[in-house]
């Protein structure tokens, strides 16, 4: 017989590095959904609920609270327990009115972190990818699976670059900003030993490849690295446009 499709299971001690359970506890898991985000760099929604948040003591209760629709991520109600969150992504509880975003912090990976109620309509996503289409129009390929479509003026003089970061409004996807990968904006590392560090881009080196060239930056307590080029993520301008540091120090 042939395999039927792909595995519906998946063990602990192989799971991603960003979901905080433990791995001897049980022998499997919950397997992400395909999606928008990779099954290395997400949460399920079920281990969020049961595990991180801690507001469903099993996965009964898990569901329960999804097909009651108390759930909203990126503006949209989700009902799929095995949906993957990932970076940027806002989640949100309408009945208790908390709010929080999936953000990469240093050696804990992806956590989320509160963040207030007039943050919840916006998001940044990465322009991974740029493609022409049929109307000689431009599409954007964004690193959470989006896709916008730039009108025709958009597409003649674009600015848009790769590794830039848009600003968009939730749920109609509606650009607001854009910002570059260059010297003087602020930026968060998303991989690499770095991971979660932030700051301004001090300088970019001229040589290499997109793969290879490496960016040097300068978190705001004065630390000073090196990181590749291709792991940092344009958060702002000068300085942050969304939040992505928990100054309460409560992440999850």
């Amino acid at each position: 017989m042939t395999k039927g499709g792909g595995k519906r299971h998946i063990k602990r001690f192989v799971i991603s590095k960003h979901i905080p359970i433990e791995k001897k506890a049980n022998t499997f898991t919950v397997r992400p959904s395909p999606g928008p985000h990779a099954a290395h760099e997400c949460i399920p929604m079920a281990i969020l609920l049961r595990d991180m948040f801690q507001v469903a003591r099993n996965m009964s209760e898990v569901k329960r609270i999804l097909h009651e629709r108390n759930v909203l991520v990126d503006g949209r109600i989700k009902t799929n327990r095995k949906y993957p969150l990932g970076f940027m992504d806002v989640v949100s509880f309408p009945k208790i009115k908390q709010n929080y975003r999936l953000v990469y912090t240093p050696k804990k990976g992806l956590r989320t972190i509160p963040i207030k109620e007039d943050e919840t309509n916006v998001k940044l996503c990465q322009i991974k990818n740029k493609t022409t289409i049929k109307g000689g129009l431009t599409q954007l390929n964004l690193h959470d699976g989006r896709n916008i479509i730039l009108q025709k003026a958009e597409s003649e003089s674009s600015s848009y670059h790769t590794h830039g970061t848009i600003k968009i409004s939730l749920p109609d996807q509606k650009i607001l900003e854009k910002y570059d990968l260059k010297i003087g904006n602020y930026g968060i590392v998303t991989s690499g030993r770095w991971m979660g560090k932030h700051g301004t881009i001090e300088e970019i080196s001229s040589h290499g490849t997109q793969i290879t060239k490496t960016a040097t930056v300068k978190t705001p307590e004065g630390e000073i690295f090196v990181t590749l080029y291709r792991y940092i993520f344009i958060v702002g301008n000068e300085a942050p446009s969304v939040t992505i540091v928990d100054k309460e120090g409560d992440e999850k």
